[in-house]
């Protein structure tokens, strides 16, 4: 009966301990409050939130809570990037990102481990994860970044620097862009783009390879030059930006190719109109790759590839343009012949008489 007893109380003791235990432990938890993808333009800076809720355990007076290690990477066309990794009050920065990754607000606010990043670039979309090891437990979550937006050289149509500043503004405007900021066309110079020709945003312009006749004001080395203040009546080609459309490009096909004129008028058919040398720039940017140059609203005849190859303009991407001229300049004679990109209804983009399939943009 003794026995009985206090095997009874034992396990009501060990009940009762069991009861607390489960109430004082928390399981680590992090947690990224944004769930849907997360846009952003080009060159701008960005504050990812993340939160963490360490795991709190049963301890005895001569222990002391398990230091967190706080890690964010991203993983962009299939391959993981550390950004930065802390602990405590050190941080440690991925070379890649010096200058342009920090934790915002971990030092004053240890449960928030928000990530800053700066001068986006377009390959700094992709999926970030903030993840917490504590001990033997490790809990992350995941968000997607785009960046959106693409800079683009423009000429005007009757030559090489051409436009006062204003005039280089309203040029922008007109094909449906505004002019770019010297921060993204630096993002986009970062990214790999390259064009040896003086342009206004302030009046730089972007070199990847020094070379003859585009060495500027850095000797021979690669990077954005720049000519320093200029009089808004200097002549030049201009960067312009653009960084939003909305709707499908897709392909219908033609008969024959078409001058301007006949371009117009089959778009005006369609119930659509000439697309903008804007919107095809964008829509290369998501994806559009067309070996068919075709007529656009300004007059100038282009065409957009992603994957390079020899009959289709050569070892780089990007949209390619006819000139008239082999000096690049003019744009081809509106009676000559060729296919047309037209828009449709909210930004529709058709590229009409090739091989294209329907693509959500």
């Amino acid at each position: 009966e003794v026995k009985a007893q206090c095997a009874a109380v034992l396990l009501a003791h060990c009940s009762l301990f069991s009861e607390r235990f489960s109430y004082d432990v928390q399981s680590l938890q992090v947690n990224i409050p944004q769930s849907d993808p997360v846009f952003a333009p080009l060159g701008s800076s960005i504050s990812i939130p993340c939160f963490v809720s360490l795991s709190s355990t049963p301890t005895t007076s001569s222990s002391s809570p398990v230091e967190p290690r706080v890690k964010w990477t991203v993983v962009s066309g299939g391959v993981e990037t550390q950004i930065l990794v802390a602990r405590g009050q050190r941080v440690k920065v991925n070379e890649a990102y010096i200058d342009r990754a920090a934790l915002l607000n971990h030092t004053s606010s240890p449960d928030d481990l928000s990530l800053w990043l700066g001068d986006l670039r377009s390959s700094d979309s992709g999926h970030y994860r903030c993840e917490v090891q504590q001990g033997l437990e490790d809990a992350s979550d995941l968000v997607q970044l785009k960046v959106k937006g693409v800079v683009f050289h423009y000429r005007d149509a009757l030559g090489r620097y051409a436009f006062s500043f204003h005039q280089a503004q309203r040029a922008c405007e007109a094909i449906g862009a505004e002019i770019a900021t010297a921060d993204q066309l630096l993002a986009a110079y970062y990214d790999g783009y390259e064009q040896c020709d003086a342009g206004w945003l302030a009046d730089q312009y972007p070199i990847q390879v020094p070379r003859e006749g585009c060495y500027g004001d850095m000797d021979g080395q690669p990077g954005v030059r720049n000519y320093g203040t200029m009089d808004p009546d200097d002549l030049f080609d201009v960067y312009c930006y653009v960084e939003q459309i909305d709707g499908e490009v897709f392909h219908d096909p033609v008969p024959q190719q078409l001058s301007f004129d006949e371009a117009q008028a089959y778009c005006r058919a369609a119930g659509a109109e000439l697309a903008t040398t804007a919107q095809l720039y964008l829509a290369w940017s998501e994806g559009l790759d067309r070996c068919s140059p075709g007529w656009l609203s300004d007059g100038s005849v282009r065409y957009p590839i992603i994957t390079p190859r020899e009959r289709c303009g050569g070892p780089q991407t990007g949209v390619k343009t006819l000139y008239r001229f082999s000096n690049q300049t003019g744009f081809p004679e509106p009676s000559s012949l060729h296919d047309v990109y037209c828009l449709k209804g909210e930004f529709s983009v058709l590229c009409l008489k090739n091989d294209c399939a329907l693509n959500r943009i």
